[in-house]
């Protein structure tokens, strides 16, 4: 191979640390799918034994590191493999995105590894940053970066034109539906929400042609947007739906709603939806708004799709009424059908960031991990995350599973949480099996 022929072939190479769930990295797909004529590897971190080893293979021939970053733990992922990056090969640029880099990226850059940050979306800046690296400039000379000493860079807005089709052969599609149990394509046919000046969505045919074509390539059964705001159109959403049920592909879709959606939609735009492929919503709810969700429940449970509402509980919500007001509605909603899921999320608000000179990147990740305060409210949300998620569970092969489910289901049904002796004994047998606590439920 001749030296520019080497030269093209410098993978650009985008990781995705470890977290929960398996969905798949839209974002890292979103950014190696503009990097159009460039050898881009995507790696996830969820599915490597050893990821640095991967990382330092990689590294050596690479024209450019990337790393997603997420404030919480998958920052001391982010560092070591980094730093394993780094090591491996000198004079490798090393770039961070994501929503942590944007939030605060002198903590990025105090570790000493971090040649720049991509606040906001990062197409553009990262284009820009892999030209620079290939034609031997510094990154300083990169669009859109922000860069350690420099001044303050606001995080960019989507850009200006429309993202290109994703490449979803950077991933291992086979893997993600391992992974999962079911042959599901995840999908971003928008960016932003609707309140927000930057919201952009794709046309609704080439939504149509994408989803179908995945399907068939992929023999997909399922389709999840990913989108932030599905409904940001509702227009929009229903010639998506009308086009996907001309398709004629056996093709079950779900989205995330907002609980005045499935209201603004009605009946008749519910059963539409339904017959165009919808077999799930999911909503997301802060607070028990008793009276809208039931409302929305009940429209979804005689539209024959099934409801996933989720509940993010604070602190302050936990210790006070707030997470028996929100048990109550989920106790309601579960019990008009049995398909809802109805799981409560240990929410907490990320503080601002620091000034120059405060918080490590290492104290970012503690954060997420750190016990509340009031410690009496936490084991009270804790048992009520696990009962519900173990009602809502598939029923498993195993006796012990079976047990354990017909067990969460009646204290559900009950709503009596105490005594929780057998919560105690599956979060001490996986400690003991995987060497980690279990977390909390209430992930993808």
């Amino acid at each position: 191979m001749t030296a520019r022929g080497a030269a093209r072939r410098q993978p650009v190479v985008l990781y995705q640390p470890r977290d929960a769930g398996a969905a798949m990295p839209l974002g890292l797909l979103a950014l190696g799918s503009w990097l159009e004529g460039r050898h881009v590897v995507i790696v996830d971190g969820r599915f490597e034994l050893a990821p640095e080893a991967r990382v330092v293979e990689l590294a050596r021939h690479a024209l450019l590191f990337f790393v997603s970053s997420r404030s919480g733990e998958p920052l001391l992922e982010a560092l070591r493999v980094s730093r394993a990056a780094r090591a491996a090969s000198r004079g490798l640029p090393i770039v961070w995105g994501g929503p942590h880099a944007t939030h605060d990226p002198a903590s990025c850059f105090a570790t000493g590894v971090v040649d720049a940050c991509a606040p906001g979306a990062g197409e553009e800046a990262l284009q820009a940053a892999v030209d620079a690296a290939r034609s031997g400039r510094l990154l300083a000379s990169a669009a859109g970066l922000a860069l350690p000493g420099g001044p303050e860079v606001a995080p960019a807005a989507p850009p200006t034109r429309l993202w290109p089709r994703a490449d979803y052969s950077l991933l291992d599609v086979e893997r993600y539906f391992e992974e999962r149990g079911v042959r599901r394509i995840d999908y971003l046919s928008s960016r932003g929400t609707r309140e927000g000046p930057d919201w952009i969505g794709l046309r609704p045919e080439r939504v149509i042609g994408e989803t179908l074509e995945l399907a068939e390539r992929y023999r997909a059964t399922e389709l999840s947007f990913r989108d932030e705001d599905f409904f940001g159109d509702a227009e929009r959403v229903f010639e998506i739906a009308s086009g996907l049920a001309e398709g004629g592909a056996p093709l079950a879709w779900r989205a995330e709603a907002r609980a005045q959606d499935v209201l603004d939609a009605g009946p008749r735009g519910l059963e539409r939806l339904r017959g165009a492929g919808c077999r799930g919503l999911q909503i997301v709810s802060t607070a028990a708004e008793r009276e809208p969700l039931l409302e929305v429940a009940s429209r979804l449970r005689a539209s024959r799709i099934v409801g996933r509402f989720v509940f993010d509980v604070s602190e302050a919500a936990a210790g006070g009424p707030g997470l028996a007001a929100v048990v109550k509605v989920a106790r309601a909603i579960s019990a008009m059908d049995s398909r809802f899921e109805t799981p409560l999320r240990r929410h907490r608000d990320l503080p601002g960031p620091p000034p120059s000179g405060g918080r490590s990147l290492e104290a970012w990740a503690e954060l997420e991990k750190r016990p509340w305060a009031d410690a009496k409210a936490e084991r009270r949300l804790a048992r009520r995350a696990f009962f519900f998620a173990e009602a809502q569970r598939p029923p498993g092969r195993r006796l012990g599973k079976h047990l354990l489910r017909v067990l969460a289901l009646l204290r559900v049904r009950v709503g009596f949480f105490a005594l929780d002796l057998e919560r105690v004994l599956v979060e001490l047998s996986a400690l003991l099996r995987t060497g980690r606590a279990r977390p909390l439920a209430g992930g993808e």
